[in-house]
């Protein structure tokens, strides 16, 4: 009987690899760790309707920080990925509306074609949803009850016991600066503690990733900076996915935009623009376009002129160096015949 032929070799990486939870994994550089680490968000062609009307279409973007924030008309992704239902009345209404302009009935959001993952977790299959803890904006309150006992009642669902709930509402509400108002009812929560309220309950039994839903909404400069606080205090440690329905640069909404690792703006339905706060910085300002025909040869009048067009295929981004303006997109466009219907600036 002929001897068995040697194993090959193993790879090269394998072997230097340290075992996971040994003291060299712990010890190995954070780039080493986090490039194997699947991506915070990961979207590839997703299709995500609300009672099967489209609401977003074809979103592709790969989120690898562990901040990532997303601008823009939002709320279907985070219907999606947090089981909220969405609606309209999720959006407060401007100035002047009728009182019933909020009066949609909410739908149900999910994933119907594409995948996207939170974490490496399919969320078509709900099978991100023991990774991570969500926190809608302003949602409807018990307002007799005590905080200590919103949370705790929060952990119980997400599957803790009573006894071990009860031991995680303090120590969540301690991270989001509300240590002291654990037997305070809810009624006597002013709007910024019920914001952090409603973080501390996403992360009472600690998971991987929190989602949050425009938590500096509608806040002043002072209530911003409590709701910040918070903020900091419940993303210790973990991953973020927070959303924004305004992206500025400056004030309490700016402290988001420059801590975030990823930015991701939707508009219309499309993936607007995908990059970060720093590229943005250093590239110039940025315009979202809508082109409707001859986009490909627009592309390249702008790239001729060092403008960098991407997306598609009808919602583009636009980076403007330094010395260029609104008024090369339009000749570019003229010169090569592609119909913008809208030019917006995003940054």
């Amino acid at each position: 009987m002929p001897p068995a032929e040697p194993a090959a070799p193993p790879d090269a990486r394998a072997a230097e690899a340290p075992p996971p939870g040994s003291r060299a994994e712990a010890e190995a550089p954070p780039d080493s760790r986090a490039a194997e680490a699947p991506p915070l968000l990961d979207a590839r062609a997703a299709r995500i309707a609300v009672d099967d009307v489209v609401a977003i279409d074809a979103l592709t973007a790969e989120a690898r920080g562990d901040r990532v924030l997303c601008a823009g008309d939002t709320g279907a992704l985070f219907a999606a990925l947090t089981g909220v239902p969405f609606s309209a009345a999720r959006a407060r209404p401007p100035a002047g509306a009728p009182g019933d302009a909020t009066d949609a009935t909410p739908g149900e959001a999910r994933v119907v074609a594409g995948r996207l993952a939170v974490a490496g977790r399919d969320v078509a299959r709900s099978a991100h949803r023991a990774a991570t803890g969500a926190a809608p904006l302003d949602p409807p309150l018990p307002l007799a009850w005590t905080a200590d006992a919103y949370v705790a009642w929060g952990a119980r669902l997400a599957g803790a016991s009573p006894r071990a709930a009860a031991e995680m509402a303090p120590a969540a509400l301690a991270r989001v600066g509300l240590a002291a108002a654990g037997k305070r009812t809810l009624q006597s929560l002013a709007l910024p503690e019920r914001r952090a309220l409603v973080l501390a309950q996403a992360i009472a039994t600690a998971p991987a990733v929190l989602i949050a839903e425009d938590p500096l909404a509608g806040l002043d400069d002072g209530a911003a900076a409590f709701v910040l606080a918070a903020l900091a205090g419940a993303t210790e440690g973990r991953g973020a996915l927070l959303t924004t329905a305004r992206l500025d640069v400056e004030g309490p909404r700016g402290v988001l935009v420059r801590g975030a690792t990823d930015v991701l703006v939707l508009a219309g339905g499309e993936l607007a623009f995908s990059g970060t706060f720093a590229e943005v910085a250093a590239g110039g300002r940025v315009y979202a376009l809508t082109v409707r025909s001859n986009a490909e040869l627009l592309r390249e009048e702008l790239g001729a002129r060092g403008i960098a067009l991407r997306g598609g295929p009808a919602r583009f981004t636009a980076v403007l160096p330094e010395g260029a303006t609104t008024r090369d997109i339009v000749l570019a466009a003229t010169r090569c015949r592609a119909a913008i219907v809208e030019l917006i600036p995003l940054f």
